[in-house]
This record gives C-alpha cells, structure tokens and sequence, in this order.
C-alpha cells in the first residue's frame, strides 16, 4: 500500500511538469533562443496595479509614460490599459517568447528609476542616449520620428535654422531628451528654455501667449493639441529626427533580451512590425528598413 501511494503521488507531481514541456514544444523552433523556456501566454495587467517591486516571476514588466500617439492610458468603461503601437509591438515580441507582459504607466522619472532599481525589466518608448548605456540596453529602433517648433497661429515662422528662434522663450517638457536637445540648442543662439514637469504646460502657455513656441515631438505635439483642443497654435518645422525603442534594464538576464531581440526580428521580416507602425500613421527604423541602425 505504501508503495502504491508513493507511486500515485509521484506521478501527480510529475504532471505540472509534463504541461510546461508540452507547452514549450509548440513554440516556433526558430522564436527562442536555445534553452530558454516558455512561460504563460502575453497579459497585460490593470494599470498601477500593486506596489513597484520585482518583476513578475510569469512574466516581464514594461515600464512608460503618457506619451500619446506612441503610449496612452485607455479606458473602457470601469478598466483601463497602456495603449499604442509601441505597446502592440511589445505585446507581440513577448507571445512569440511565450511568457507574460505587464505594462505599467507612470511619471517618466519615476519610470525610469523603476528600471534603474531594477523593479521593471523594460522602458519604452526612449530615445538612444549614451550616458543611458550605463544602465540600459537599447533594442534596436522601432519607429522614426522628429523633434520640432510649435507657435501661435498668427506667427509667420517656418523654422530652418536655429537663428529663426534667436531671443524666442521656448516652453520644452523635462528632463527629458527634447529638453536635452534644446539646450544643446539653446547654446548655439540666444534663447530662453521654460522647462516644464508637465507635458501639456507647455502648450498651454503657448496658447495663451506667454512663451514664443514649444519644442517638443511632431507627432505627440499634434496628439497633445487635439486632446487640449487647442486651435490658435501649428507646427513651424523640423530641427531634428529621432528613433524611439524598448530598452532593458543592465539587471534583466541577456538570455532574456536576446529572446526578445529575436522575435522583434521575426515580427519585422514577416512585417507585422511594420503593418502595426501604420496604422497609427508612424515610420519603421528597424535596420535593413531605414538603411542602417538609425539610432
């Protein structure tokens, strides 16, 4: 008897086990690395839910902003989610892998040192900074945008040249890598940087005239305009463009990054990538689209 109920108790063990390597074994051979294994089906949990801590043992956490069109908190009805394409893209690469995402919408400095401490595996959507290197690692670029002047209507800019905003005061959000930009271009001609915590502050004075114009991204500048339904204010034009992409935190196993590289891959050569880039109106800058890293 007692031989027999070792028997039954070992077999009943056994069968979790059984489930994890059935479920390994119907995973594309070509999605994982070798010897990495496969985890539960992409989720993505209710927004803020839980304390920051360690990532989720069944999955990866993901860390953003408020940054429409690329990231945007969604509500439908009494539950809310992280939208956007780089949100989609992210949620693909990590059902090729097999296991769990999680998306958590926070402010940007706290988003950041969420990833620094090591409680979120991931950062999107970010911009390539070396100084960032030292505790980051960049996959590469996802999707090409620009950095530009916003004015009032009634301003006859078409910007060209930094000369065109000499003396202008600028609202920019920071820190951030916009308000990196603008003070390296702050030191090329004279100019007053109004920094704000809060990306649409900086609108909002423009519209009331209390700055010259907004430096800003093109296309979160319009998504912000339209969301205030502000009407007296238009882009002036381009100072530079810029590729935006997920990195990892330095504490997130490489096996782990690596996995995800690979299906970023995959996504891009059977060009779901780019099919998903499109239909929120945005450029591809994965390498061998845009002829080179791009970063």
């Amino acid at each position: 008897m007692r031989l027999t109920a070792c028997l039954v108790a070992c077999l009943l063990l056994s069968l979790p086990l059984a489930a994890v390597a059935a479920q390994a074994s119907e995973l594309p051979a070509d999605s994982l690395p070798a010897g990495q294994f496969a985890a539960p089906q992409a989720r993505q949990a209710p927004v803020g839910a839980g304390p920051g801590g360690p990532p989720d043992a069944s999955g990866l956490v993901f860390v953003t902003q408020q940054f429409p069109p690329f990231n945007y908190l969604e509500r439908d009805g009494d539950t809310e989610r992280v939208a956007g394409p780089v949100a989609e893209i992210i949620s693909m690469a990590c059902e090729r892998m097999g296991v769990g995402c999680t998306f958590r919408l926070l402010p940007w400095a706290r988003a950041q040192q969420e990833v620094r401490n090591g409680n979120a595996d991931g950062i999107f959507t970010i911009g390539f900074v070396s100084d960032r290197q030292q505790w980051l690692h960049f996959c590469p670029p996802l999707l090409r945008a620009e950095y530009g002047f916003f004015v009032r209507t009634e301003n006859p800019l078409r910007y060209v040249t930094p000369r065109d905003v000499s003396g202008y005061r600028v609202g920019v959000y920071g820190p951030s890598l916009t308000a990196n930009i603008l003070d390296q271009l702050a030191r090329q001609v004279p100019m007053t940087v109004d920094v704000a915590t809060d990306n649409d502050a900086g609108f909002l004075k423009l519209a009331q005239g209390r700055i010259d114009a907004v430096f800003s991204n093109r296309e979160n500048g319009l998504a912000t305009i339209a969301l205030l339904r502000i009407a007296n204010l238009r882009y002036a034009g381009w100072h530079n463009r810029v590729d935006y992409t997920v990195a990892f935190s330095r504490r997130t196993a490489p096996e782990v990054v690596e996995a995800f590289e690979t299906a970023l891959r995959m996504l891009h050569r059977e060009g779901e990538l780019q099919r998903c880039l499109a239909r929120y109106g945005l450029q591809s800058a994965y390498p061998d689209v845009q002829g080179g890293k791009g970063r």
